[in-house]
């Protein structure tokens, strides 16, 4: 599959420090994409690589007036103790094959532009769950046990056992970890099953970034996510009264009905 990589500036390799790679695809109410995107904001990341692939949906992005096609984007930042690439996409590669085959080339693309110095591949997603806490816990899964270990002494998290992470937040970092590129980590935030208007969870997201803050001793900027927790929050509130009307109308029609059992 066609795989075309844009770099937009160069970058030593002798200068890394401790590189991160930091993956956030949409996925389920875009928990994970949220979650990265934020950070990227915070730290101010640059654009570092755009990468056309072919079967990205064969739909044209408008943004502000200006026609492009669809692409992955890394952006780049220097930190005190890491170096961050941070990996972000409106889009999912659609076929099975071809996130296998993205997630390869992606990591054969970051062992060049790094001379192997990558030292983990983490993904950011949501966890569907019928029952979360108030503050969503954040579960950890991963090719390195002992590094999972390490994700599991920072506050609110849980491992997670078992089960299937769909599409390419769980096959790249997998893929990373078992093909000898890096360790690959999987951080997924509980969030309830999708509802109508609920297209975001910005209260998941925020665990996630609250989870990468303490691992590598972030300053993130909360004012914009929170202001999303903000919308939601009225947004359910909403949803429920409508419920509540709902629910009082049928319980008065219910009333006026003459039935025989009581």
């Amino acid at each position: 599959m066609e795989f075309n990589v844009k770099k937009h500036f160069e970058i030593d390799p002798e200068d890394l420090k401790n590189p991160i790679v930091l993956i956030g695809w949409p996925g389920i109410a875009l928990v994970g994409k949220l979650a990265i995107m934020t950070i990227r904001k915070s730290l101010k990341a640059e654009k570092f690589l755009s990468i056309e692939y072919y079967d990205f949906p064969a739909k044209a992005i408008v943004e502000k007036g200006k026609l492009h096609i669809p692409s992955a984007k890394v952006y780049y930042k220097k930190e005190e103790n890491n170096d961050f690439f941070i990996l972000t996409a409106k889009f999912q590669p659609q076929e099975a094959e071809s996130v296998y085959d993205f997630s390869k080339q992606f990591c054969i693309e970051m062992e060049k532009i790094t001379k192997g110095k990558i030292k983990m591949y983490i993904s950011a997603g949501a966890l569907v769950s019928d029952k979360i806490n108030e503050i969503p816990k954040v579960h950890v899964c991963g090719t390195d046990l002992d590094l999972v270990n390490e994700f599991l002494k920072i506050e609110n998290t849980a491992l997670m056992e078992e089960g299937v992470i769909a599409g390419a937040n769980g096959i790249l970092p997998a893929w990373a970890g078992e093909k000898g590129f890096a360790p690959g980590i999987c951080l997924l935030a509980e969030t309830l099953p999708p509802l109508p208007m609920m297209n975001l969870d910005p209260q998941a997201s925020k665990a996630i970034v609250n989870v990468l803050i303490k691992k590598f001793n972030l300053s993130v900027d909360f004012e914009e996510l929170d202001k999303k927790i903000k919308e939601m929050e009225n947004v359910f509130e909403s949803i429920k009264r409508q419920a509540d009307i709902f629910m009082k109308r049928r319980a008065e029609e219910d009333k006026g009905i003459d039935s025989y059992f009581r």
